[in-house]
């Protein structure tokens, strides 16, 4: 289904909350041959592992989504290559390298054409929801409902904001993608401790 590109990734990150949610995994994952379910400490030892480098994974995605932003705004009387530096060194923690020129080979700087962003966008929308309607219960049918009603049945033919307004019942400002995106970097240290002790 065609969809607007800021809310095409939406459907597919919220489900990765559902595949590591251990209530949703426990109800299928056993093993092959004992039908013994996964250790919970296994799957929180996973989630938390995706964690480690967060927030530098945060930081690279808003540096691709300004440099997009750049790249397709007005007129540049310089080079790709030096408006990758400049925002690389105003934007992302690591240094620019000399006489590199990976952008060029960054496709989807031309594919995306100034909507990069939309990654970050689908992450915090995706957040939202999972910790408004899903993360006391993720097997809830009335929200299983509204989501399937508000977010999925439209395709493209809604405006994906009127989409998280009728999902989240509010309609969300900057403050809260922020802090969807912010939320989502805070590790669990119980989970690698209460591991290391066993």
């Amino acid at each position: 289904t065609r969809c607007a590109t800021d809310f095409a990734e939406v459907p597919s990150i919220l489900m990765e909350y559902f595949a590591t949610d251990y209530r949703v995994i426990s109800q299928f994952a056993r093993h092959y041959e004992t039908g013994q379910p996964l250790p919970e400490s296994m799957v929180a030892r996973l989630c938390e592992s995706k964690k480690v480098c967060g927030a530098a994974d945060t930081q690279l995605q808003i540096f691709y989504a300004v440099l997009d932003q750049i790249y397709h705004g007005k007129p540049q009387d310089r080079s790709t290559t030096e408006i990758l530096k400049e925002m690389q060194e105003k934007f992302y923690g690591l240094p620019y390298i000399p006489n590199t020129a990976w952008q060029l080979r960054f496709s989807h700087l031309i594919g995306y054409g100034a909507k990069y962003y939309s990654y970050l966008m689908s992450r915090a929308v995706a957040s939202m929801v999972w910790n408004q309607c899903f993360v006391q219960d993720p097997l809830n049918r009335d929200m299983g409902e509204r989501y399937r009603r508000e977010m999925l049945a439209h395709g493209g033919a809604k405006e994906p904001m009127l989409m998280v307004e009728g999902m989240l019942q509010r309609r969300p400002g900057i403050e809260d993608f922020v802090d969807a995106l912010v939320s989502e970097l805070n590790p669990n240290f119980e989970t690698f401790l209460m591991d290391s002790e066993s």
